[in-house]
Formats: C-alpha cells, sequence, structure tokens
C-alpha cells in the first residue's frame, strides 16, 4: 500500500510541475501576387540561409520537407517541463507551395518536438507550439520584392 501511495504522489507532484504549451495565434497560409518560380526560390533561400536542412524536395509538385536539428525558444513554445529534464529539440516543416488558381498559394506546417527525460527513464517526445517565427520569416522573404 505504501508503494502505491508514494508512486501516485509523485506522479502528482510531476503532473502538477509541468505546464502545456500556450496556443499562439500564426499564420501559416497567404497567397501570393507572384509567379511560382519567384516564390519557390525565395522560399529555398530561407531554408539555405537558416541552416534548415532540406530532406526532400520536389518543384513540380510544390512540395518542401525540412528539418533543423534545434530550436531555441523564440520559436517554440514548450511550456513548462517540471521535473522533466529536456534532452534535445528538432522541428520538421512541411511547406507546399500550390499554383493551381491564379496565384500561388504557400502553406507551411511546422512541428517542434522536445524530448525529454525523467531521471533514467526513456526520453519521450512532447510536442511544443509554433510562435510564428518560422512561419513569418519565410512569408516575408517571399513579400520581398
Amino acid at each position: 500500500m505504501s508503494k502505491l501511495l508514494i508512486t501516485a504522489t509523485i506522479v502528482m507532484a510531476l503532473t502538477g510541475c509541468v505546464t502545456p504549451p500556450n496556443v499562439h495565434q500564426i499564420r501559416n497560409d497567404v497567397a501570393f501576387q507572384k509567379s511560382y518560380d519567384f516564390v519557390w526560390e525565395r522560399i529555398v533561400y530561407v531554408f539555405a540561409r537558416n541552416n534548415i536542412a532540406v530532406k526532400n524536395i520536389a518543384k513540380d509538385s510544390g512540395v518542401i520537407f525540412a528539418e533543423r536539428a534545434a530550436f531555441d525558444d523564440s520559436l517554440a513554445d514548450c511550456g513548462k517541463p517540471g521535473m522533466f529534464f529536456p534532452i534535445s529539440r528538432r522541428v520538421q516543416l512541411n511547406v507546399f507551395v500550390n499554383r493551381s488558381g491564379k496565384d500561388p498559394v504557400v502553406s507551411i506546417n511546422t512541428e517542434f518536438i522536445e524530448m525529454r527525460r525523467f531521471m533514467n527513464s526513456p526520453p519521450e517526445p512532447f510536442i511544443c507550439t509554433s510562435r510564428g517565427v518560422i512561419e513569418n520569416t519565410i512569408l516575408n522573404e517571399i513579400d520581398k520584392n
């Protein structure tokens, strides 16, 4: 019985210290009155300039899958880890340029993942929320003339 009580107390303490990330309003779908080639080149430029590794790229279908090995709190909100210890972070990006209409529409989806560990337990992924910085960086670069 005392083992169960100790376990329950530890679980309650852990969940009481952890806070979830806030949800941030971000802009991630925008139509541009520019050529598809211009939009595409600007997106690729942003990835190269910001050291974001492109995993798959297909200009004909308008898809880019990319990943960055680390991010800081300015890019995403991970909440408070409580007694868990953050051990690594990565961000995955999925950018789609739809050219089926008159103007190309850029859609950006990001997934920020923080790996956390409690004591000697195996690492667990924790999903953070975007602050919109990466999305705005890409979209603002396209908006330049």
